[in-house]
């Protein structure tokens, strides 16, 4: 309860600074409803900014946050009666809509979707939430320990723009993981709200419910919403600018260029991936502006150009950051450009081929591809044409080929797209006439779908495009159900059965965490039920030493560990150099260079072997052998994780368990 009031309370801050950005810069917005939508993505970006500079420059506690957001709550005070006015706006419009509107069943389908996102978002964070227990909220919580913002040079995640992560940090500082993962369930609701809005303004008021509950339903749009990632923000925010930059395009308002320049570049501060979605929507303005009349091509061109300058205004200080810490401003990629510290030639491919691992097929061994031509490279494994073409049926059916081992029915009900934008965007070639703007819609999402297909074939990275393509589905089915009686039955039958299901699947997945969430029994004993890494973590914060210092080789989810770490594999970081290694003392001696006092294997990702390619695992399996390190306890079920102590050469100085 602490936790959502906490949230509760910076929202409310967020709101007001929201409103007031919009005051003082007097931004006009036409619709209220549209503005209403503005606040909060608006006021959590300046948060986050500011939780950002108090950590960059060392002072990051929790009275000096407070004293930031003091001030950024006086002038807030600006927008109160905005936001006052839009909370009286937006109640009313939500009271016509569920007792007076022909789309009330939907919008209590919502209501009813939210309440269970909610719920979903109040579980501490377990086994379905790996990039949070690994990178963003165990960065946040190191940061807000060491009150500043700082490398942490063995997880290169922590060089990515961290927008959503400042939220994170900014909930460590006075509660927990849970206040954290309720910013990323509101920049959730946000989605669907963008989505609503983006479809009722630009396609058809109509096909809005729809529009909206085809993402509410979209099972790894769910997923998200229940786990601590920054993907859901990245939709909100790159929606919400498509949202104004159509907006532009219609009426040529210097209003609508600025927030979708401030939108796009929040983004881009989301995540780099959003780079490629806003620089669409560049190509985009240039393309309205080359077909412009040539009395107003001046204009347009001073539009396009602060669009870009906005946009590069919002998101430059993350890759500034970069930039001057590691000499890259998108680090680890294009290496071969910028180079990178703490990086390699080696970790960027083994990084490459990672990434185009994803996708239905094997790529050929290493060394086959090095020996293809390299315009043969692209057209080789996932990437055959075949499977390019038949991509989305791939996509919808086989939704384990696009996402990490999860299985097939784990696949299906969470980490899938769903099957609602297979059927119901093709149909939309038999309806006449369609909105105009949903070609920009569909241009958009082909250079994009492209673009994905091309990169990593990860159904999570696809969501923001995805997301583009919800209008058109949304339109698909409010056609189909406005159609003659075959197609509208079968309309129907598709989406019932579906609702249910999806309903099903969720309360499913959400059911065993709901005696914890009522108080029923503690998330110490859920955690040590549902999360295989949770017990070997206590275990090391009850048996060793305050002072001892954990390298952790195929487990990277560290976020409940009480003590100092680093992650070993050699494909993240080059702190040990384990190819330039031939005994296992160098390896010893680099242990006890770094403080490295104990070593957690988890044998289900990593396998120590004397016979293997990776020098990690044969030098692991060496100091074994040597008795260089000690095995102090098999832990977990299966005894998948194995504890050992670093057994100090002589004259190194010593290790101790307590």
């Amino acid at each position: 309860m602490l936790d959502l009031l906490f949230f509760l309370l910076i929202s409310v801050v967020a709101a007001l600074v929201g409103a007031a950005i919009l005051r003082l810069f007097s931004l006009q917005i036409d619709s209220r409803l549209t503005e209403a939508i503005l606040y909060l993505p608006l006021g959590y970006l300046i948060i986050a900014y500011l939780v950002a500079a108090l950590g960059l420059m060392g002072i990051l506690t929790a009275q000096n946050v407070l004293v930031g957001l003091g001030i950024l709550l006086v002038v807030g005070l600006v927008g109160s009666r905005r936001v006052g006015g839009a909370v009286r706006e937006a109640i009313r419009r939500v009271r016509r809509a569920m007792t007076s509107s022909p789309h009330r069943w939907m919008y209590g389908f919502l209501l009813l979707w939210a309440v269970m996102m909610l719920l979903g978002a109040l579980v501490w964070p377990d086994t379905r939430d790996w990039d949070g227990l690994a990178e963003h909220l165990a960065m946040a919580k190191l940061w807000a320990q060491a009150g500043k913002i700082s490398p942490l040079w063995y997880d290169h995640h922590s060089q990515f723009p961290a927008t959503v992560q400042m939220l994170y940090t900014l909930a460590h500082l006075f509660r927990g993981a849970v206040a954290a993962k309720l910013f990323h369930f509101a920049y959730g609701m946000l989605g669907v709200g963008a989505v609503f809005l983006l479809t009722r303004r630009h396609i058809s008021p109509s096909a809005a419910p729809w529009a909206a509950i085809v993402v509410a339903t979209t099972p790894v749009y769910t997923w998200l919403w229940g786990v601590a990632y920054v993907d859901l923000a990245l939709v909100a925010y790159v929606l919400l600018s498509v949202h104004f930059l159509l907006s532009w395009i219609e009426k040529q308002k210097i209003s609508y260029v600025v927030l979708s320049g401030t939108l796009g570049g929040a983004a881009m501060a989301v995540k780099m991936q959003g780079i490629v979605h806003f620089g669409v929507m560049a190509l985009i303005a240039f393309y309205v502006l080359w077909r412009s009349p040539q009395y107003c091509r001046a204009r347009r061109g001073r539009h396009v150009g602060l669009l870009l300058l906005v946009a590069l205004i919002v998101a430059g200080p993350w890759y500034v950051k970069s930039w001057i810490i590691t000499g890259n401003p998108v680090y680890p990629f294009a290496y071969s450009i910028f180079g990178g510290k703490q990086w390699s030639a080696a970790q960027a491919q083994w990084y490459h081929r990672h990434q185009q691992s994803f996708g239905m097929g094997e790529l050929p061994s290493s060394a086959v591809m090095r020996a293809l031509p390299w315009w043969k490279r692209s057209l080789v494994g996932p990437r055959e044409p075949h499977k390019l073409l038949i991509a989305p049926v791939n996509l919808t059916l086989w939704p384990e080929e696009f996402t990490v081992e999860v299985g097939k029915v784990a696949a299906m009900t969470q980490m899938s797209v769903g099957p609602l934008y297979l059927i119901f965007v093709p149909l939309l070639v038999i309806f006449s006439p369609r909105p105009g703007k949903l070609k920009i819609l569909l241009i958009m999402f082909g250079i994009l779908w492209l673009w994905w297909l091309y990169s990593m074939q990860l159904t999570r990275y696809l969501l923001p495009t995805l997301m583009l393509l919800a209008p058109a589905a949304g339109y698909g089915i409010y056609r189909s159900l406005r159609a003659g009686i075959v197609l509208r039955v079968s309309a129907g039958i598709v989406l019932g059965v579906w609702l249910v299901a999806v309903v099903l699947f969720n309360w499913l997945m959400l059911s065993p965490a709901l005696p914890a969430i009522a108080g029923q029994v503690s998330w110490d004993s859920y955690l040590r039920q549902t999360l295989d890494v949770y017990e070997p973590s206590q275990y090391i914060n009850d048996f060793t030493a305050a002072d001892a210092k954990i390298i952790t080789y195929g487990e990277p989810r560290c976020y409940y560990l009480q003590r100092e770490y680093l992650w070993g594999d050699w494909h993240y970081h080059q702190m040990i150099v384990y190819d330039r290694m031939e005994k296992s003392e160098e390896l010893i001696a680099a242990y006890q260079r770094l403080g490295i006092t104990h070593i957690l294997i988890n044998r289900r990702y990593f396998g120590v072997s004397d016979r293997s390619e990776q020098a990690d695992r044969r030098l692991l399996a060496a100091a074994i052998q040597a008795g260089h390190l000690k095995l102090v306890q098999r832990l977990g079920a299966g005894n998948q994780y194995l504890l050992f102590e670093v057994i100090a050469q002589q004259g190194k100085g010593s290790s101790s368990t307590r």
